[in-house]
């Protein structure tokens, strides 16, 4: 098959988790699909994301990534037609959305449902809110098939883009090998301390902030943990703040509920320094409202870090039994949990164990392989005369 792959998607100054995606999910299908062609559509400034050299990619400048999402928007929907066009591709694979016009076949990885699920993120951008549901309704109805990381996204993408179950497949993602412990806990605790100050025992949370992610109702939970059962711990939340402008609000509900000093916001830090953070913790704290996948859920499992999650959305599929589940507006039961996966050994031990068994069940070659599959349903069903 001729495959056109895109990545503009992604800024190149500041990367989403999905540039893990891109690049893994690539690397990988080069090794496992020697025999196909992949057209890389790329920018000038985001090509250095992709160190990657191989006789079967062909790089295509399409001069403008998501550092300006109005002229990426423009690049997606008129210049990678024209090129699928003038390369003759079998397939065009895109995230979220497509160009309105396509020569060849076409899979959307359907990875973001929040404009349907959590509309009020939108609040302050409200014609963003209307391009999403318009753009990746649209691509999702429009495509020839498409990639849910989840049987629950996939129930979602039915739900509420109206596509029929019968075109979408479920295809799990994975995270980086590199996230793992290969040191002692005191080792990595001394680097958090001398890198970040963090000087006690802490909670993680770590997640772009969007309301969705529910971020207050950790501090509150984290508020009553500290408050009923005086477990020495601090909150430490890993990610940006980069369009809803949240922690100054964050830090007044953390000053009301009297845990100001102990809840700590480090920003955006790059997966490469993720390791120490997660080593260092003693729990992954993970109560969002809605996910497609939860991709922190499983790095924090290959960190040896017991899990605190929702019991909502894809993560209950994600984690298996591997973690404790909450309901994500119960503050009580959230804190009960908290300080169960803290203060008690034997659960954590047995949680740590049901971790690394859980996590060794999503790798990037399943991913690329599955990937793979849907690629050539969909250039059959395209009825392309294949050029492999």
């Amino acid at each position: 098959m001729r495959i056109g792959y895109d990545t503009l998607v992604e800024n190149p100054v500041n990367p989403s988790s999905a540039i893990n995606y891109l690049v893994s999910v690539l690397r990988t299908l080069v090794e496992v699909g020697p025999d196909h062609q992949y057209f890389v559509f790329v920018s000038p400034k985001n090509r250095h994301l992709f160190n990657l050299q191989a006789s079967n990619v062909t790089w295509i400048n399409c001069f403008v990534s998501n550092e300006n999402i109005p002229l990426r928007i423009l690049a997606q929907q008129i210049l990678i037609p024209i090129y699928a066009w003038r390369y003759k591709l079998d397939v065009l694979y895109m995230i979220n959305q497509l160009p309105l016009f396509s020569p060849c076949a076409t899979v959307v990885k359907t990875a973001s449902l929040h404009h349907h699920l959590e509309p009020e993120t939108y609040k302050h951008v409200p014609l963003r809110l209307w391009w999403r549901r318009f753009i990746f309704d649209v691509s999702a109805r429009r495509a020839t098939r498409v990639i849910a990381n989840t049987s629950s996204t996939k129930t979602e993408i039915c739900r509420l883009m109206k596509v029929s179950p019968d075109k979408v497949d479920v295809v799990f993602e994975a995270v980086s090998e590199s996230f793992g412990c290969t040191s002692c806990k005191s080792e990595y605790r001394e680097l958090v301390r001398r890198d970040y100050g963090l000087e006690r025992d802490y909670i993680l949370f770590v997640s772009d902030l969007w309301p969705y992610k529910n971020p207050d109702g950790a501090i509150r939970a984290f508020a009553r943990q500290y408050a009923d059962y005086h477990d020495d711990l601090d909150l430490v939340f890993v990610g940006p703040d980069e369009y809803m402008g949240m922690i100054p609000g964050l830090r007044e509900l953390a000053r009301s509920e009297g845990v100001n000093e102990r809840v700590h916001f480090l920003g955006r830090i790059p997966n490469e320094k993720m390791i120490p953070l997660y080593c260092a913790a003693t729990v992954m704290f993970y109560p969002s409202f809605a996910e497609t996948f939860g991709k922190p859920v499983i790095e924090a499992m290959r960190c040896n870090l017991p899990v605190v999650t929702a019991r909502s959305s894809c993560l209950p599929e994600i984690v298996g039994d591997a973690g404790l589940l909450v309901d994500p507006r119960n503050i009580e039961e959230m804190a009960k949990a908290l300080h169960q996966a803290a203060t008690d050994q034997a659960l954590r031990r047995d949680f740590i164990e049901r971790g690394i068994r859980r996590c060794s069940e999503f790798s990037w070659h399943s991913t690329a392989m599955h990937t793979l599959e849907t690629w050539a349903r969909a250039a059959a069903l395209h009825k392309r005369p294949s050029t492999t």
